[in-house]
């Protein structure tokens, strides 16, 4: 807990949600112990302490001590004690507003429910298990504990029913607890609550909906007949009751705890009865629950005890009772009582006969089949049809009762019957109607059932194009489509393969999946005894027996033994008697079987004896002929037993001792002649089964004699052989329990034979390895496949080829088939094999197999496999597999599986990995593997149907162990490998039989998406190393034909890499499929489909689409781009192309196609990307990128990375591809966009980095020039798909070229000068031009050349014939005298001119009309006025026809009507009405161009006659529209205006307002448009110059205004400093005072100011003039101002500075005697700070020890400088600003600032001159010779006496020192100034402190500390300057 809380951290909100959390954890804790409690309950009770201790636990959990946990009855104690109120609330549940949001409100009373209610149930468990382990019960349930028990029962059972109320069966069992508590009152209220109807039960009579309620009124009308209650017995709710009697075969179920007594039978009191004491026996020791615990039981107490003539007794507390031993409430009814339930409502079922009741009820009757075998398929529907009906039904019927699952309960049958609830619940819920369970099932489901019948109906489709004709394999295919349309498909399968499958799901066998299926590869069985094991007789021929119940008639046989006198020997020998009864009917289990062969063997001697004791004497039992048939039948089985004891000991692997087997060879001679002797002996009319078993062990044991021959052997079974087939009846005899006979009949002789015929071909075939593979292959290919082998000789072997290493069978059908020319040994093998186990078969294959492989024959392997394939899936439908009982059929299932998944793994590597893989597959090859993929694919199919039903929530996994998990994981992958193996056949049939197919390839497309479909729906696809999505992905790469292949490849991407192609029709779908990281090389196999999809898309729409994510994953995957010599050749070729000059020859060869680049091939890994133009693509996704936002409505400069990005790659595809025609377009563009990013947003590099931009321009010209070259030569079909681009070309390229022929680029490209060359000449060197330089005009028409191509494409893009009038206009302008003789003769016409500006007029206007509130396209129609206008001007055109041609125009004022021009001067007002016309089209003000053309109109700048009126009417115009109040310039951008060409506007318009300025004389708006012009300098073209022009006009309007002449010669040449200083001193304090006022004063300020604006970016010549100008007008009035005469002034200081050198001399002397003094001391102790050498002497003992080194300073020149003059005027301007000075006020130690006043400073200077050694006159003589150290100390001196304000935050940035500055020295003492370590600091210090504080916060100069005055000054006045622009900026 932390030791503060946070006060910024607020509390969660949701508190209720980590509640509910915890309540949802504790109830899953609840409910897991009691799923543990109910097992240990369950398994009986051994385990009822472990139970008990878990029952405690449960009820000890957390949610017993919630609040709602509490019963009704607890609340109502609670509320009823005044203790307690309060605490409670007074409702039975809390209220929630929030509602149930986990499910814990519903949970919890379900939990509550069923642990009350098996906890009540454990405890009369708990009784019934004392009651039946013996003694007296009576007495027993009359024990304390026992009723306390009872008790605890009755509450538990209170306690669940106020959960839930509507179980009546609880109801019952809690009247009977209560009956036996002799409680009647509460046995009869629990019986009328079982039985309550609805509100009123009078209003009609109904019939009790279920048996428990028919029980619990069968009880209530047997206790109120006792009682004679007729009244209650009139009730309405007691007349179905009265009516009608329950059936007697339900009557033994009416009481559900017989076992307690019944105090409510009759009214008097039960006397049970004492039991008597049993006789003293022998136990048995051990738990006996079972007959294999008894017969090892029995062994066990021989071997201990021997065999003692007492009597035996068995324990009888573990055998089961005749009822369950323990009794859940969810039983399952038995399914007789489910067909009898309506027995209550219809009497007449009375007259059935009851069933009889068996002695022992708690196991099922053995199942004893007829001699005859039953139909199989007759079981295999009946038990689908049983399996359906309880599916459907637990479907379609919600259940009464609550889900026993939740409660870990089996579900049993439920009754179809109407739930019944109790009033209370019906009032606590609300009306609401529940979707039927059926309908949201199949709702569910049905994505995947159409998509698994998209895939089998085209799987059918296929295989039956290929010749499929197999019908067992189309019928399996119409089923799976059968069963689409069914939500219960897995209940109604049929075929076994198919029911085994969902059997091994549903009920899950952890040990056989472990060790079958999920177990490693094993080593194939190579061993001969491994044949010998496979290739026993029946193996596969069992058929399908029951299992031995382990515990049926136990209980009755130890109630036997108990009650009589029986021995040891005797209860062995009926022990094996009664096995003796199974041996034929039931299949033992492993245990079982252990048990009989160990009580056979130990006891044998004793059963021998008691055998023939029963043999002699059978004629003295009540029945003989029953007698000596049971005795033959016994003897039968153990000779036949002991044989199989004896064959298993003895076989090769046996490792049983000797002494052993010489044992178990004598019990089996000796039973071999007692079964003899009864052979003999058996009377005619027995049985003549027993016969043929005698015959069949007799040659059994010959042959496990030892060395009897062979040829006897087999004759002996050639003979028995024949005596059975001599039979009239068919000899079928099955022995499930005898291994090495499990069958009898004419087909298991005729395969022992086999074995015997064969063994010499399985011997050297075992013995034989691969070293040999042709001899293997010889054997093994006539036996296996013999339809491929073709023989020319009769011994029936195959003619082998061997060539090059490989075995190649002739199959040349000029010989016979190996089948008709085969001998008899040959025929024997393939006998021998159609009986033997599908392993020997399968081994045998795999041997071919591995012989092929080791010649290299893939292709024969291949087929291997396949063959192999069919014949695992032919042997499911084998009858061997079809007649075998289910619990030896699964396991076998499963272990063929195994065989199957790795078949189809080394079939699936080798059909995508070998290209020859199908060469020798024919068609007939192809069709069978083909069907038997398809069988195992429906097979498989089973998987998916289980699990869509576990999906869907219909069913529950049987596990979630890993087990189980991998099981299911298999099956996927098996499922993924036969769909992809299926495909390559059908691919490979197809590829066969293309005649069947019209588009071969989108069948396969379609194929492949109906499987992925399929698999990808189930999350099935990643299987297998997602081997499927990479065949997929492979097979449509690498198809042409398909049609919307995008929707194939896009789920498939998708899926291994999660790429989206953001095409297609449908959107990808989540298949659960993790990505893969995309590699290199299949990036580069989907580059090409990728290229194509983004070329379809407008690449506006890609940069929004996921394709682009796609392409920039691609590319990470691909890398860089490696670089070989060819490449970086290509690259240094380009970039010295794009840096020459522009010959004008290569700009029209390139019209003509005849212009290219000198490149070299490329040939590197990423050609192949190139040739798909992919980094074109990347390119252009990072120029479009750049490109999304229009620069001319973008308001900030953008980030150029894109740009380069896209100029990057579009390098590297013109270095593969360098005639690629728009790559050198783009690249062009991306100069372009480059140079336009420099120039739009400011104009500083126009003005300082005009290199770059030459270098943009050219490399654009030049790439446009090999677009145009190239697309020339370009197929015509190619340029017609890219119309756009083609125009763009035309347009662009002509835009560049008249951009870099006008302002602000001005010809410059096209200039050479750089790029001279030296020439040799007869005269000398020289150095030319290359070639010769484009002319403007060349330009102008190279551009409009281009135009007209660009209209030609596009007719109505108006800028085009715009663009054209404008160079027709410029091409009209040039003098002709400029010109060549060809261009003069081409120059356009005037008509020309005009057509072309009407032309763009036309073409504009045609546009459709703007929207509303947009203005419309304006440039067209004002160029035709201005250039109509200039045409006027110079005379080109007459007025009127110039008036006719503009009210032609679209815009023409009075609507187009004509208008009459008379005089020459009607021509401006008529213009200037169009132009107004023009502005107001113009609402947003854009168009500046027309305002100002109106200005120039009223104010012509180049003539020299406009005055005062002209010049304030364009002001005028100007200040409407286009200047502001603060001579801010509104000049906004158009949308049409070439980016830079903004700055050159405002360049010219500032010079336009200037010369209007002038002419009116407005210096105060001048003054703001200078202000506005310093600050925003980045955005004028040719800024520096603009500047000089501006101030120099100022300076001439401040000269004309204030009449402020020239001063021709210096007038300060002859004054004194001393004067000067007093003469500027009195003019200061004259401009502070308020009155003072003169025109010099005046200018002098304005002057000032302009100086500090201009901050040394003009040189401040002309500006100082005028300062001196205006200073020296001032001094003549200085001299005139009232004070003392200068001589008077001069004399008093000389004075006092005499007095301060005496003193100070003095006060020297006086300290060189306490020097002289104190030397010894001065030597031994340092000097402090305050004593130490110059440091702690006063300025005047320093100044004289400077002198004495014979160095005097020279004399200050006389005269004032022009740097003092300056100064002098700035301080007084400052002086003015300021205002007069307050009188000086005492000193205080605390204040900053002196506050002294000019005539003080002088004062104070006066008086420190004469106490600093030398005072002005010293210090002036410090400095060289311009005197710059005086200046300083100057300036010093007459800053102290300053009140400076404070210093600005970037004076002090750097200064943030821990150590304060050294303060003023007028703010110390005397005493504290000399104490100082540095005297002098405190005045420079001081000095730069305030001359800082100055610049920074009044803007003006007082002091400095530069050596040169005007420099000090403009360099503040920059950061003044500097600093004022950020405040600005900051405001805006």
């Amino acid at each position: 807990m932390p030791a503060f809380s946070a006060i910024n951290l607020e509390p969660e909100e949701n508190i209720d949600e980590e509640i509910d959390n915890t309540r949802e954890i504790q109830i899953d804790e609840a409910l897991k112990r009691f799923q543990t409690a109910l097992k240990l309950h369950a398994q009986g009770p051994n385990h009822y302490e472990d139970a008990s201790r878990a029952y405690d636990l449960l009820l000890d959990s957390d949610i017993f001590h919630y609040p709602e946990s509490k019963t009704d009855f607890e609340r109502a104690d609670r509320q009823s004690d005044p203790r307690n109120l309060g605490h409670d609330v007074a409702f039975p549940q809390p209220l929630d507003a929030q509602g149930d949001i986990d499910g814990s409100g519903s949970s919890l009373p379900q939990t509550l429910y069923l642990a009350y209610k098996n906890h009540g149930q454990f405890a009369l468990d708990r009784i019934r298990h004392l009651v039946k382990a013996g003694g007296d019960a009576a007495t027993l349930l009359k024990d304390e504990e026992v009723l306390a028990s009872a008790q605890k029962a009755l509450y538990e059972f209170s306690a669940a029913l106020d959960f839930d109320p509507s179980d009546a069966e609880l109801w019952r069992r809690a009247a009977r607890v209560a009956a036996f508590l002799n409680s009647p009152r509460v046995s009869r209220y629990c019986l009328e609550a079982a039985i309550e109807l609805d509100d009123d039960p009078a209003v009609e009579e109904v019939e009790p909906p279920s048996l428990a309620e028919g029980f619990a009124g069968e009880q209530l009308k047997k206790q109120l007949e006792v009682l004679s209650d007729d009244l209650a017995l009139s009730h309405p709710i007691m007349t179905p009751f009265i009516k009608k009697s329950i059936a007697n075969s339900l009557k033994k179920h009416l009481d559900p705890f017989p076992f307690l007594p019944d105090s409510t039978d009759s009214l008097t009191p039960q006397n049970p009865s004492q039991a008597g004491q049993p006789l003293k026996r022998i136990p048995v020791e051990g738990p006996i629950s079972s007959w294999s615990e008894l017969g090892m039981a029995i062994v066990h107490f021989v071997a201990v005890k021997g065999t003692p003539g007492r009597a035996i007794t068995l324990d009888l507390s573990e055998i089961p009772d005749s009822q369950d031993d323990v009794q859940m409430f969810d039983e399952p009814i038995q399914a007789q009582l489910a067909e009898e339930q309506d027995a209550i409502a219809h009497p007449d079922l009375e007259s059935q006969p009851p069933q009889p009741k068996d002695d022992q009820d708690d196991s099922p009757r053995e199942c004893v089949p007829d001699t005859n075998t039953t139909d199989n398929a007759t079981t295999i529907d009946n038990a689908t049809a049983t399996e359906d009906r309880r599916a459907e039904r637990s479907v379609s019927v919600l259940s009464r009762k609550r889900s026993q699952s939740a409660a870990g309960l089996a579900e049993g049958v439920d009754e179809e019957v109407v739930e019944k609830r109790s009033k209370r619940i019906r009032r606590r819920e609300t009306a609401g109607e529940v979707m039927d369970a059926n309908t949201q099932f199949a709702a569910q489901l049905q994505p995947f059932q159409a998509a698994d019948q998209n895939l089998f109906q085209m799987t059918r489709n296929m295989v039956e194009n290929l010749g499929v004709t197999d019908r067992d394999t189309l019928n399996r295919l119409a089923e799976i489509l059968d069963s689409c349309a069914s939500s219960t498909r897995t209940a109604k399968l049929e075929r076994p393969a198919m029911i085994d499958l969902r059997d091994s799901l549903v009920r899950f066998d952890e040990e056989s999946t472990r060790v079958v299926v999920l177990r490693k590869k094993e080593a194939s069985p190579v061993g001969f005894s491994s044949f010998l094991e496979h290739s026993k007789s029946g193996s596969k021929s069992r058929p399908e027996t029951p299992m031995f119940q382990e515990t049926r008639g136990l209980k009755a046989f130890a109630q036997r033994i108990n009650e009589n006198w029986i021995g040891i020997q005797d209860i062995a020998f009926e022990w094996v008697d009664h096995v003796c009864s199974s041996y034929l009917t039931s299949k033992w289990s492993d245990n079982m079987k252990t048990a009989v062969v160990q009580v056979i063997s130990h006891l044998d001697e004793d059963i021998w004896k008691r055998m023939h004791y029963e043999v002699e004497n059978y004629a003295l039992s009540e029945d003989p002929a029953r007698t000596l048939a049971m005795c033959d039948r016994m003897v039968q089985m153990l000779f036949e037993l002991h044989l199989d004891v004896y064959e298993r000991i003895t076989n090769p692997n046996s490792a049983v001792d000797l002494g052993i087997r010489l044992e178990t060879k004598g019990r089996l001679g000796r039973w071999f002649s007692f079964a003899a002797q009864m052979s003999r002996d058996r009377p005619e009319n027995a049985d003549k089964t027993l016969s043929v078993r005698f015959l069949w062990s007799a040659v059994f044991a010959v042959t496990l004699t030892e060395g009897v021959s062979r040829e006897h052997i087999l004759q002996c079974w050639k003979s028995l052989r024949d005596d059975l087939g001599e039979e009239n009846e068919l000899i079928d005899i099955r022995l499930p329990n005898n291994a090495i006979m499990p069958e009898v009949s004419v087909h298991a002789a005729d395969r022992e034979i086999s074995k015997l015929t064969t063994m010499d071909f399985f011997l050297g075939l075992f013995q034989n390895d691969l070293s040999d593979p042709v001899s293997v292959i010889e054997s093994l290919e006539p036996v296996l496949n013999p339809s491929s082998v073709y023989s020319t000789t009769d011994s029936g072997a195959a003619e082998m080829e061997i060539d090059d290493g490989s075995a190649v069978l002739t199959a040349s059908h000029d010989g016979l088939p190996i089948s008709e020319t085969a001998n008899q040994g040959l025929r024997d093998l393939w006998k021998f094999l159609l009986g033997t186990s599908t392993e020997l078969r399968l081994f045998l294959w795999t041997r071919l197999g591995e012989a092929y492989t080791a010649i290299d024959y893939k292709t024969k392997l291949f087929s291997c496999l396949l063959k192999s394939i069919e014949m695992v899936v032919a042997d499911f439908e084998q009858d061997s597999y079809l007649t075998m009982s289910v619990e030896t059929r699964r396991p076998l299932f499963l272990k063929m599986l195994k065989f199957l998944e790795e078949l189809l793994l080394q079939a699936l590597t080798i059909a995508l990995n070998d290209p020859s893989a199908f060469d020798i597959i024919d068609d007939e090859h192809l069709r069978s593997s083909i069907s038997a993929l398809v069988k195992l694919s429906c097979i498989l199919h089973v998987c998916c149907m289980y699990e869509d039903e576990v999906r869907v929530g219909m069913k529950q996994h049987a596990s979630n162990g890993s087990t189980f998990q991998m099981f299911l994981f298999k099956l996927r992958e098996m499922q993924v490998r036969n769909w992809s193996l299926l495909y390559t056949m059908l691919k490979a049939g197809i590829s066969q039989n293309k005649s069947g197919f019209t588009t071969p390839e989108n069948d396969l497309a379609d194929y492949l998406a109906a499987s992925h479909q399929v698999l990808g729906l189930r999350k099935f696809c990643k299987s297998s190393n997602k081997i499927f999505l990479k065949m997929m992905r492979i097979e449509l790469l690498r198809q042409r034909l398909i049609d919307n292949w995008e929707d194939y490849l896009g789920q498939v991407l998708y899926d291994l890499y999660g790429l989206k192609l953001g095409v297609g029709l449908s959107e990808v779908q989540d298949h659960g499929c993790p990505p893969e990281k995309l590699e290199r090389r299949n990036t580069t196999a989907l580059v090409e489909r990728v290229s194509v999809l983004a070329n379809r898309m407008p690449m506006k729409d890609l940069l929004k689409s996921d394709l682009k994510t796609t392409i920039e994953h691609m590319q990470q995957a691909i890398g860089q781009t490696k670089s070989n010599q060819q490449f970086i050749q290509n690259l240094r070729i380009f970039n010295q192309t794009l840096l020459k000059p522009i010959p004008p020859l290569r700009l029209y060869e390139a019209l003509k196609g005849n212009v290219s680049v000198d490149a070299v091939t490329v040939n590197t890994p990423d050609s192949a990307l190139a040739k798909h133009r992919w980094f074109f693509l990347l390119g252009m996704i990072a120029f479009t990128k750049f490109r999304g936002v229009d620069l001319n409505r973008r308001q900030t400069p953008g980030a150029t990375d894109d740009l380069r990005i896209g100029a990057t790659f579009l390098r590297q595809q013109l270095q593969f591809t360098p005639e690629q025609w728009d790559a050198w377009f783009r690249l062009a563009e991306c100069f372009d966009y480059e140079l336009d990013e420099s120039v739009l947003w400011t104009a500083d590099k126009m003005n300082k980095e005009r290199a770059e931009l030459l270098k943009y321009q050219r490399s654009a010209i030049h790439c446009y020039t090999l677009a145009l070259s190239q697309s020339r030569n370009a197929p015509p079909g190619a340029l017609e798909e890219c119309v756009d681009d083609v125009h763009d070309l035309y347009h662009k390229f002509g835009m560049r070229m008249y951009a870099s022929s006008r302002e602000p680029f001005a010809m410059e490209p096209f200039h050479h000068s750089e790029h001279k060359r030296f020439v040799i000449l007869e005269s000398g060197v020289e150095s030319r031009n290359l070639h010769s330089q484009m002319e403007d005009y060349m330009v102008w028409k190279y551009a409009a050349r281009l135009f007209k191509k660009a209209m030609e494409v596009k007719p109505k893009q108006w800028q085009n014939p715009y663009m054209v009038a404008k160079c027709i206009w410029k091409m009209y302008k040039t003098p002709p005298t400029s010109l060549e003789h060809r261009d003069r003769r081409d120059r356009p016409s005037l008509e020309a001119l005009i057509n072309a500006l009407e032309k763009a007029v036309e073409v504009v206007y045609a546009l459709p009309k703007p929207r509303h509130g947009q203005d419309p396209i304006l440039e067209p129609h004002y160029k035709i006025v201005s250039v109509v206008h200039k045409l006027v001007m110079r005379g080109d055109v007459p007025p009127q026809e110039a008036a006719n041609i503009l009210q032609r125009q679209p815009f023409a004022i009075q609507n187009g009507d004509m208008v009459e021009l008379n005089e020459p001067e009607d021509w401006e007002p008529y213009v200037i009405k169009t132009l107004t016309h023009l502005r107001e089209k113009d609402r947003s003000n854009w168009q500046h161009r027309i305002i100002m053309r109106h200005a120039r109109i009223l104010f012509d700048e180049n003539s020299e006659d406009q005055g005062y009126v002209q010049a304030m009417a364009a002001f005028g115009v100007l200040r409407e529209s286009m200047l502001t109040k603060t001579m801010v310039m509104n000049v906004w951008k158009c949308d049409a205006e070439r980016p830079g060409r903004h700055h050159v506007y405002t360049e010219q318009y500032v010079r336009f307002v200037v010369k209007l300025l002038v002419v009116l004389k407005d210096r105060i708006n001048f003054e703001a448009l200078l202000r506005r012009l310093r600050k925003k300098g980045a955005d004028f073209y040719h800024f520096n110059d603009l500047w000089q022009t501006c101030c120099i006009a100022y300076l001439r309007l401040i000269r004309q205004t204030y009449k402020i002449s020239p001063v021709l010669e210096d007038d300060f040449k002859a004054v004194s400093p001393e004067e000067f200083d007093i003469i500027t001193a009195r003019i200061s304090d004259w401009s502070a005072q308020p009155s003072t006022a003169h025109p010099a004063l005046s200018a002098l300020q304005e002057t000032i100011e302009l100086k500090k604006l201009n901050a040394g970016l003009m040189k401040a010549g002309a500006i100082d003039d005028l300062i001196t100008d205006c200073y020296t007008a001032l001094y003549e009035i200085g001299k005139d101002l009232p004070g003392p005469t200068v001589s008077h002034v001069l004399a008093e200081r000389e004075q006092a500075r005499q007095r301060d050198a005496e003193a100070q001399a003095r006060q020297s002397d006086k300290k060189s005697e306490l020097k002289a003094a104190n030397a010894l001391s001065s030597l031994l102790n340092p000097q402090s700070h305050e004593n130490s050498g110059a440091e702690g002497a006063t300025p005047g003992d320093v100044a004289p020890a400077s002198t004495e080194g014979g160095t005097q300073r020279p004399p200050r020149k006389t005269g004032v400088r022009r740097a003092d003059v300056l100064r002098k005027a700035e301080q007084a301007v400052l002086r003015a600003q300021e205002g007069p000075t307050k009188p000086a006020s005492a000193k205080s130690r605390g204040s900053v600032s002196s506050g002294k006043t000019p005539a003080a400073e002088e004062e104070g200077e006066d008086g420190k001159e004469g106490g600093e050694a030398g005072g002005a006159d010293s210090r002036s003589d410090d400095g060289d010779g311009d005197g710059a150290p005086d200046e300083e100390d100057a300036e010093m001196k007459d800053d102290e006496g300053e009140s400076s304000a404070p210093g600005s935050v970037h004076d002090s940035a750097d200064d943030e020192s821990d150590l304060s500055d050294a303060p003023p020295e007028d703010v110390l003492d005397e005493d504290e100034a000399q104490q100082l370590m540095f005297p002098n600091l405190v005045r420079r210090s001081l000095g730069g402190a305030v001359g800082d504080g100055s610049v920074s916060e009044r803007g003006e100069e007082e002091g400095g500390s530069s050596a040169e005055g005007d420099e000090g000054d403009e360099g503040d006045e920059v950061e003044e300057a500097e600093e004022v622009e950020e405040v600005e900026e900051m405001e805006e």
